[in-house]
């Protein structure tokens, strides 16, 4: 049995029968049969999440070139998959079902056919000049998305599409099937903005769809058609990786030429935090990681820093702050500024006791690669790499790395720097994104100068090589002094991050897209009730010891000529015991009395009091 299994959250509750979703899962990618980012693991984790919560999850992905259905004891569904190319009936391809089951016990279609998925070993086209066949594979798999709820009879509420590679799917569902599919909604999230499925507008043929979508009030952007912007209009619901991202891509310089789309489907759209499926990456249960170890003990982590030193021919030093970078080797990670950012701080340090070492994983474009490999060159006892993709390697590093070096010029979430700190790694990022909603700078008591309890990593606004390099500088400074490091390595890795929280976000969105009520939290209960006005029966039912509470409250008004001064004291100390901690609520309530005289006063409740 999995470790996930095991792990009862408040979220783990079952639904009832009637609240039980069916929910189809489509991705171009999933973790580990395919994989070039985090889109895959997000198609992993998040219907494993959503299965463990009593509803019935499906994922459906094509079966590209290198995945062999014997070795992965796939089924085959005797009846072909019948996928029309044109109009609802017309110019049919015939698709290969195939049917398995996740690791995480989720069940799971592969759809084949060779003619769009059987050529490249690469899942997109990338670096063979195939690039010309992804509109034509690509609208092949979305229609064939519909197509299976339609010809099969696995039961359909949901179909959860997502970025560009599946967002035909809701423009198919409306046009061809509106009647037929007229209980099965289509929610769309947005993983990375940047990569939006623009083709030239001789490709429209190749999506099946009729010339009226060629418009600008459709799918053209200029000269253009865009999967992805078809797909905002139609989808049910849009949802996208964080809250920031949620907001940063509605402005014209974040939105990538969809920010006017963006902006007219915004009371649709909705930032859900990518979460971690700490069944895999957690040190406590990593068999990856030379050495497992928790919180509690950090032995292992020191162990784990020497191994990799080792694996690298890096000298064996406790002492000295080892930074990690795990990801593409793009401009949108921000190397363009880490890697001279780095190279001035050890060009500047006169004894290597004051420095640092940084070993790098990925892969991406040759420029990025090139210079990495001259810095390796330059700083033998220093820098050290490994230019590829490595599954056990992102671990290990994840394990070893005292900070991880997160300088993205925009991300839409980030899974590493979640990972990163339930290894205890501290993460070093650019605040933008769901990095700004997931990671807390050290901030200095300006008595003590101690950090003030939270902070999980270091953070920088402005983005340029000067912040970027002073935030390096800061971050190991600190980690010479473990009366500092140590809080804040206990803060990272008691944050929770896994998914429990956001599978339920997106139960809701799924809900709203079907239009079924949505249950309304606590919390929000809570400020509902804060937000609406006190009706006016409340004052007249209200009670001595309220009375008593709202008096205590307005202790600064003038006091009535029948309460003495003795009485007025005891009262003053008793509503000092009695005050809830958050001063926010305290104003709100004071604002209220002085407004309403005689108005009842809601007690708070010991939640409230935490808010």
């Amino acid at each position: 049995m999995e470790l996930a299994q095991l792990i009862r959250t408040k979220h783990s509750e079952k639904p009832s029968a009637a609240e039980t979703l069916d929910i189809l899962f489509a991705s171009s990618e999933v973790a580990p049969y395919s994989k070039t980012g985090g889109l895959a693991d997000v198609a992993a984790s998040l219907p494993k999440a959503l299965n463990a919560m009593g509803h019935r999850v499906s994922i459906i992905t094509p079966l590209y070139k290198h995945l062999d259905p014997e070795a992965l004891h796939l089924s085959r569904r005797l009846q072909p998959l019948q996928v029309p190319r044109l109009g609802k009936l017309r110019k049919k391809v015939e698709a290969t079902i195939w049917e398995g089951r996740t690791e995480g016990g989720v069940r799971i279609f592969f759809i084949q056919q060779d003619d769009f998925f059987g050529q490249n070993d690469n899942l997109y086209g990338y670096g063979d000049g195939d690039l010309q066949s992804n509109p034509a594979r690509f609208a092949f798999f979305s229609r064939a998305i519909v197509e299976f709820s339609m010809q099969y009879s696995v039961p359909v509420d949901v179909i959860h599409c997502n970025d560009w590679h599946t967002a035909l799917a809701p423009i198919f569902r409306e046009h061809y099937y509106a009647e037929e599919m007229k209980d099965t909604a289509c929610v769309l999230t947005i993983h990375n903005l940047a990569f939006q499925g623009r083709f030239d507008g001789e490709a429209m043929p190749e999506t099946g769809l009729p010339k009226k979508y060629y418009a600008a009030s459709e799918m053209r952007v200029d000269d253009a058609i865009n999967y992805l912007k078809g797909g905002i209009k139609y989808a049910s619901q849009v949802t996208t990786v964080s809250p920031t991202y949620a907001e940063e891509i509605q402005s014209d310089e974040g939105g990538f030429g969809l920010g006017e789309a963006l902006r007219d489907a915004s009371a649709k759209l909705t930032g859900i935090l990518n979460g971690a499926d700490y069944s895999v990456w957690s040190p406590s249960v990593d068999h990856y990681i030379d050495v497992q170890y928790d919180s509690d003990d950090l032995h292992g982590k020191r162990k784990n820093k020497a191994a990799l030193q080792a694996h690298f021919g890096l000298p064996d030093r406790p002492t000295l702050p080892l930074l990690a970078m795990v990801g593409r080797l793009t401009e949108q990670k921000g190397l363009d500024l880490l890697l001279p950012a780095l190279e001035t701080l050890l060009d500047g340090f006169e004894h290597e006791k004051d420095s640092f070492q940084v070993v790098f994983l990925g892969e991406g474009e040759q420029k990025y690669a090139d210079e990495i490999t001259r810095l390796v060159e330059k700083f033998p006892r220093h820098i050290a790499a490994h230019l590829g993709y490595s599954e056990e390697l992102a671990h290990k590093f994840q394990a070893a790395a005292d900070i991880l070096l997160i300088p993205s010029r925009f991300e839409p979430c980030g899974l590493t720097q979640l990972y990163a700190m339930r290894y205890g790694t501290l993460p070093l990022v650019h605040a933008t994104g769901g990095l700004k909603d997931t990671v807390i700078d050290p901030k200095r008591d300006k008595k003590t100068g101690d950090i003030i309890e939270g902070s999980t990593g270091f953070a920088f606004e402005k983005f340029d090589v000067d912040t970027l390099r002073e935030t390096i500088a800061r971050a190991t400074t600190r980690y010479r002094n473990h009366r500092q490091w140590r809080p804040v390595i206990q803060n990272a890795m008691e944050r929770d991050f896994s998914w429990g929280n956001s599978a339920s976000q997106y139960v809701d969105i799924y809900k709203k897209a079907l239009g079924r009520p949505v249950e309304v939290k606590a919390a929000e209960k809570t400020e509902e009730k804060k937000a609406s006005p006190k009706k006016k029966s409340a004052a007249k039912k209200t009670s001595k010891k309220s009375s008593s509470k709202k008096s205590t409250k307005k202790a600064d008004s003038k006091a009535t000529a029948k309460t003495d001064s003795a009485k007025k004291e005891t009262t003053k100390k008793s509503a000092k015991k009695s005050e809830p901690k958050s001063s926010a609520k305290k104003d709100s309530t004071k604002k209220e009395g002085a407004k309403k005289k005689g108005a009842t006063r809601r007690v708070p409740k010991k939640d409230d009091a935490k808010k």
